[in-house]
């Protein structure tokens, strides 16, 4: 459209030299109202840019905690898993005791045998038990 227009200025502005620099002055004009217009689709561009990246720093952050939050949860779920582990190995262990003394006929294992490195789960609850029993 500009183009067109200043096509069409040339052609009209050979008739007069007044008329040519009044055409040539619109026509900056012209080319100054849209490099303003342009200059605030500049700006606007850089607002939402700036916006962005608030919002990206924002979501970071939020994803930094949650991150955090994770790893915390898989450090308990592998204590957990550890726990299991000890707590199993020390149920088959004195499923096997039950066994050997059934099958050699001594009879039930004894749970105050502190010796006893299998039975060390019944040995902290019966240490816990003496200590809440002490202090009520």
């Amino acid at each position: 459209m500009l183009t067109t227009q200043m096509n069409e200025s040339r052609s009209t502005a050979s008739s007069s030299p007044q008329m040519r620099t009044m055409l040539l002055e619109q026509m900056a004009e012209a080319l100054e109202d849209e490099a303003l217009g342009l200059y605030r689709r500049a700006a606007a561009f850089e607002e939402d840019e700036f916006l962005l990246n608030k919002e990206i720093d924002d979501r970071q952050t939020e994803i930094n905690r949650l991150q955090l939050k994770l790893d915390g949860l898989r450090s308990e779920r592998d204590r957990l898993m550890e726990r299991i582990e000890t707590v199993t190995e020390e149920a088959q262990a004195l499923r096997d005791e039950s066994l050997n003394n059934h099958a050699s006929g001594i009879g039930a294992p004894s749970l105050d045998n502190d010796n006893d490195a299998t039975a060390m789960y019944f040995r902290r609850a019966t240490l816990k038990e003496t200590a809440v029993g002490s202090v009520q």
